[in-house]
């Protein structure tokens, strides 16, 4: 009996040695945490799948995390051999992944730059591919995209009013007066450069242009924020932000404690915000598009008339697969890439998920957009933002994120907005100060930092 359990217990530790070890290592994919279940099932359906049509089955468990899409690129940089060996990031992380020599491998299989070349919009295209040594190459396929949207409250704003911020100012007051309480017309998630980016990527609503420039082309020196149209809505900002009932910056609270008590009638936010904010309001939640609003004779500057109409801008962005440099699963992953970012398997995502499809003319393709639901609201909200939003420009550069994000800049905008101790109560103080922003993106530091 001894010499039995002596025998079955070697087998067991063999049989855990040989799952452990080699080629019978699991083979992980990463994505956001409220997608996990979902690719979890469609990939023991792509495995079924495999098994049926192969004489040999496939050679790998398939698991499924759940893991953060801001944090899944540094994590995987901190241990690339316990990394994941496909992963989801924001395409804006694609420069920290591939400085030097890149720590993820390009994708060569010619289906897969087939299917990514007709389906997504030249602006996804353009931000997927990284140079390496010389070479440019495709490292990224995007399955989801993303945009800034408006929730509102339907029990203060009307359909009229919330096509403009001057509406919902106008909202905020009459509620204010009618319930003696404060009302905010807008809480932000954040005054960082994403959550506090619709003025500076605002453009004109007639013709759609703009005289921003983000790290133009992928260089570093197209950098450009003191046109007459930025310092107008900068002009504009000022006002919206300094208003009893205009815009608030982040309080300690959290924008959900503002909306539920009625403190804000709306926020800006993404999709990641909806079970949120749905929470807070309920059946009074509304979601639509950023407003647009109108440049007033105070705020008109140089070539701007009084009454140019602006639209809040956002950025557009596309969440990305990118595979393991160097996985001994190699051989596999570019065909699971094909299977997970297809056209079909992004409108079931959005079915499951509410994951916003990121292939071109998905707004008249999916018929599930046109459906009377909420989900159908954010998606369509997000998909006609896309018209006034540009994709994160970082890519090309690690540098770019961090001077964009991290060097002082976002907190010199919301300075300006606020007007911080009416420091910028003139044209002059407002414009110095942009000029100061844009040398922060361009060099990382402040014109005062280098005199």
């Amino acid at each position: 009996m001894k010499k039995m359990l002596l025998s079955l217990t070697m087998i067991l530790i063999m049989a855990g040695v040989l799952v452990g070890c080699g080629g019978n290592d699991p083979l992980q994919i990463w994505v956001g945490s409220e997608s996990q279940d979902f690719y979890q099932e469609k990939m023991n359906e792509y495995v079924e799948n495999y098994n049926a049509s192969h004489e040999e089955a496939f050679p790998f468990e398939v698991q499924v995390k759940g893991v953060d899409t801001g944090t899944a690129a540094a994590t995987y940089l901190d241990d690339m051999q316990a990394g994941a060996d496909i992963f989801t990031v924001a395409h804006d992380n694609l420069g920290k992944l591939t400085a030097g020599s890149s720590s993820i491998a390009p994708i060569t299989n010619e289906a897969l730059l087939a299917q990514i070349e007709a389906l997504n919009p030249e602006s996804f295209k353009q931000v997927i591919r990284s140079t390496v040594d010389g070479t440019e190459y495709t490292f990224g396929v995007p399955y989801i995209a993303q945009a800034l949207v408006l929730y509102y409250n339907t029990k203060y704003i009307s359909e009229e009013q919330v096509e403009t911020w001057e509406g919902i100012v106008d909202a905020a007051t009459a509620a204010e007066d009618a319930t003696g309480d404060n009302k905010q017309a807008l809480s932000l998630a954040g005054v960082d450069g994403y959550n506090n980016s619709f003025l500076i990527l605002a453009r004109n609503a007639e013709t759609g242009e703009s005289s921003l420039e983000l790290y133009e082309d992928g260089v570093q020196e197209n950098c450009y924020f003191t046109g007459d149209d930025m310092i107008s809505v900068m002009q504009w900002g000022q006002w919206f932000f300094t208003h009893p009932n205009g815009a608030r910056r982040t309080t300690d609270s959290g924008w959900e404690i503002e909306l539920k008590n009625e403190i804000s009638i709306s926020f800006i936010g993404g999709a990641w915000h909806f079970s949120a904010a749905e929470a807070a309001l309920g059946d009074n939640l509304g979601i639509t598009v950023l407003p647009k609003f109108t440049i007033t004779e105070e705020q008109a500057y140089s070539s701007i008339e009084a009454g140019t109409e602006f639209r809040s801008g956002t950025f557009a962005d596309a969440k990305i697969f990118v595979m393991k440099k160097n996985s001994e699963k190699a051989g596999y992953l570019q065909d699971i890439l094909l299977y997970l970012s297809s056209k079909d398997m992004q409108e079931e995502s959005f079915e499951e998920v509410a994951n916003l499809p990121a292939y071109k003319n998905a707004a008249e393709e999916f018929d599930a957009f046109q459906e009377d639901t909420l989900e159908a609201d954010l998606a369509s909200a997000q998909v006609r933002m896309f018209e006034y939003g540009i994709p994160q420009p970082f890519g090309v550069s690690q540098r770019y994120n961090l001077y964009y994000y991290s060097k002082g800049a976002p907190d010199l905008i919301i300075d300006v907005l606020e007007n911080v101790d009416d420091e910028y109560s003139t044209t002059e103080a407002i414009i110095a100060e942009m000029e100061n922003i844009e040398h922060i993106w361009k060099t990382g530091n402040k014109l005062s930092d280098e005199e």
